[in-house]
């Protein structure tokens, strides 16, 4: 019978710890030679009435051990403290998870900074997969790479950096230190989401204030995120008249919003209008939109006069989201 071939790579491992044991871990394997993390983050703890600023263990029961495997397992053997190798069951086969070297440098460069404003998440409670790749170019970050999204409870786009199966960190970045990654673009997954994110982005970039975008230096970051959600949705067709027509404007405002001279997108929403009722308030706001970015005259003087019309009858809902509309995109009402 053969043996088993050792592996003699040293690898990041995580090692689970019962709960207030995970210092005096850290310490007895840096003791003994090994590379070891504990990210720790400040609380204020009350003791004998006062309050004080305290460094703690910013992850609950785990802690980060670098060594070949045998070695590490030789110390779990014979260590009195409570430690053993936390698994993964992925791939069907419970084995000690292993964390990438870029993903553990990631990781260690955000957490050491105790001093910033961190949340840190369970992997079950951020959705990872939604946002742009990026990398970070000067600061204190400087060349760590993660994600940038929207995080629950935070206003501002996050950096997230993340550990597979064990926890995700986030913190606010300054968007003119970041670069985006750019990442191959699948077709869309959630084309529902997609469809409302690109038509909102589209909006922004061709009617907010410009100064607006620049103050907040996302324009570049708005850009990206436009091109790669355009990609995901424009493969697709609408099966109903009314969904091919929502697609339709969408990929048109993103083509006008990316200056992308795209005849087939303007074409699209042409037939798209055609095959819509005339009484459709959705109709009108392909019209809407045609008129602005081509731009066409006639035909907005033509909305315009249906809208003055609509003034002698109480709005509906609908035809008050449309002359709100109307507003947002020409700036005024519709001259009588």
């Amino acid at each position: 019978m053969g043996t088993a071939e050792k592996d003699e790579t040293a690898r990041w491992y995580v090692l689970s710890a019962n709960y207030r044991n995970e210092v005096k871990i850290r310490d007895d394997l840096r003791r003994l030679g090994f590379n070891c993390y504990l990210p720790m983050r400040y609380e204020l703890k009350e003791r004998r009435g006062t309050k004080r600023r305290l460094l703690v263990p910013a992850i609950n029961g785990m802690v980060f051990v670098k060594n070949i495997k045998s070695a590490i397992e030789e110390y779990l053997v014979t260590t009195k403290l409570p430690a053993y190798f936390r698994m993964s069951g992925i791939s069907g086969q419970k084995k000690p998870i292993v964390v990438p070297d870029r993903d553990m440098e990631n990781f260690m460069r955000v957490t050491q900074q105790v001093e910033e404003n961190l949340t840190y998440f369970q992997p079950d409670e951020i959705k990872l997969r939604v946002g742009d790749k990026i990398r970070v170019h000067g600061g204190i970050f400087d060349g760590v790479e993660g994600v940038l999204m929207r995080v629950p409870g935070k206003r501002s786009r996050q950096l997230v950096v993340s550990i597979p199966e064990i926890s995700a960190v986030a913190v606010s970045l300054s968007p003119e230190v970041v670069e985006l990654v750019d990442q191959p673009v699948m077709k869309s997954a959630d084309i529902d989401g997609d469809l409302k994110s690109l038509s909102e982005l589209a909006f922004r970039k061709l009617f907010a204030a410009p100064d607006r975008i620049s103050q907040e230096n996302e324009y570049n970051i708005l850009v990206h995120e436009l091109r790669r959600t355009l990609q995901r949705v424009q493969p697709f067709k609408g099966y109903t008249a009314q969904r091919e027509a929502e697609l339709a404007l969408a990929v048109f405002m993103a083509t006008k919003a990316l200056d992308v001279d795209d005849q087939q997108a303007a074409e699209r929403l042409k037939a798209a209008i055609g095959s819509l009722k005339d009484t459709s308030i959705l109709r009108l706001r392909l019209q809407l939109y045609y008129a602005a970015l081509i731009p066409d005259a006639a035909l907005k003087a033509v909305i315009g006069e249906k809208l003055n019309g609509w003034m002698k009858a109480p709005l509906s809902a609908q035809q008050r989201r449309f002359k709100e509309e109307w507003n947002q995109v020409f700036g005024q009402p519709p001259q009588p």
